[in-house]
């Protein structure tokens, strides 16, 4: 058997990591980009002092750890610097996903929240995907989950929403689209779906 690796992703809010931990409960490996990065870049992390040296605006909490919040605030509105942000980290991540993957045979599915914006830049250091698995909800319904989630106003979700690509693309370049404005159940029955009819093409 061959390693078919699967992308899941998906538009802010729309419940990419529902459908994940869906899939980690039939006892699919499951790799979360996010949580590799942040491993990466734990205190006194080679790829932390990188990233230090590389915003002199200051983006270390006290305690010596990576401030999300600050470091959010600088590449929010500044596309240059966060192209700086994942010229760094892109690659790292990339190099660790591989090697935990390497003789692993079957399906491993992948968390990539951003993987359209940045998928040019992970298949350069090797990381591809055979299927893309997009999560996708209606714009209300994803608003109000990130207003409930990160605690902030209607008028910053809308902006989280606008600065990354727009649904109605993401939609064409997915293989797999799964409808997510629902209850859990609507998204489990089409994930059900959707592994039955990979298991029978592994037949």
């Amino acid at each position: 058997m061959s390693l078919n690796k699967i992308a899941i992703t998906g538009t802010i809010g729309s419940g990419k990591s529902a459908l994940s931990a869906y899939l980690l409960g039939w006892d699919y490996m499951v790799i979360d980009a996010d949580e590799v990065g942040r491993f990466l870049v734990e205190p006194g992390s080679d790829l932390l002092k990188e990233i230090d040296a590389a915003f002199p605006e200051g983006i270390l909490a006290s305690d010596g750890s990576l401030n999300r919040e600050k470091l959010g605030e600088i590449i929010f509105n500044d596309e240059e610097k966060r192209k700086k942000l994942n010229s760094i980290m892109h690659p790292a991540i990339s190099k660790y996903i591989l090697k935990i993957i390497e003789d692993r045979k079957g399906t491993i599915f992948f968390e990539v929240p951003l993987l359209f914006e940045n998928r040019k830049a992970l298949e350069e250091e090797g990381l591809t995907f055979d299927e893309v698995w997009l999560v996708d909800a209606d714009d209300a319904v994803r608003i109000e989950r990130i207003m409930a989630r990160d605690q902030i106003s209607e008028e910053y979700a809308k902006q989280k929403i606008a600065s990354q690509m727009p649904a109605e693309e993401k939609r064409a370049l997915a293989d797999k689209i799964f409808e997510n404005s629902g209850d859990l159940m609507s998204l489990y029955s089409q994930v059900d779906e959707a592994l039955e009819e990979m298991r029978g093409e592994e037949i």
